[in-house]
């Protein structure tokens, strides 16, 4: 199949995936009319984007203080963790937000494991990447405020321990994507996802919003 068909199927299959989770999370149906005109509308910026810019696949990005949108067509994910010792307990929160800056989604979850911060690390980039492609994106810029996380999934080789299972299984996901980058942010650039983090270790064990602000963000 061409690379033209191949982006023209990938784009056509995320907004019908999109179309889906907002049905079944927020009970919205949008008319299959409205698909094709956005997946034509995305394809059309795809294409210019594209011309202009060569390949932009698999950078990695320069550390910025705050945070920054990502170019046009382009989605960013930041995440990040809290742990609860005493309860064993990890959090990862996950905000992904356009080229407009809005936010589309956040994901809030929670899962009992060994406190330890690589291996915690290691797990939340792999729930992050499962999120992305549960919402069916295509192009994603995936940011965090560890260089330590940022370097694990660029490298070509792993170990063969827990933390490197996690790390293993979130490099072989972002073969699915049509592009990625990765990007470091300091620690004041992923507010956002550090507030969903912590609040996850008091929610329910998986929550997921498309859209919508959960209550613990605060935006002036």
């Amino acid at each position: 199949m061409e690379s033209k068909a191949i982006q023209e199927f990938a784009v056509v299959a995320s907004k019908i995936w999109w179309r889906r989770n907002t049905l079944v999370f927020k009970g919205v149906f949008a008319h299959p009319k409205v698909i094709v005109q956005e997946a034509r509308t995305t394809l059309d910026v795809l294409d210019e984007e594209i011309s202009n810019q060569g390949d932009r696949a698999n950078k990695i990005c320069t550390s910025v203080e705050v945070w920054q949108a990502p170019p046009l067509a382009w989605i960013k994910l930041n995440w990040d963790s809290a742990v609860d010792k005493a309860r064993g307990l990890v959090g990862v929160g996950v905000v992904v937000r356009n080229s407009s800056r809005k936010i589309i989604a956040t994901l809030r979850t929670k899962k009992h494991l060994y406190p330890d911060p690589l291996l915690v690390e290691a797990f939340e980039a792999l729930k992050m990447v499962q999120f992305g492609l549960e919402l069916g994106l295509t192009q994603i810029i995936i940011e965090r405020d560890s260089l330590q996380v940022i370097n694990n999934l660029r490298r070509d080789k792993e170990g063969c321990n827990s933390t490197s299972m996690y790390v293993h299984e979130a490099k072989q996901l972002l073969g699915n994507f049509a592009k990625w980058e990765v990007s470091h942010v300091r620690r004041n650039g992923n507010s956002l996802a550090h507030l969903l983090a912590k609040d996850a270790l008091s929610s329910y064990d998986h929550i997921v919003m498309l859209e919508d602000l959960p209550p613990c963000i605060q935006l002036g």
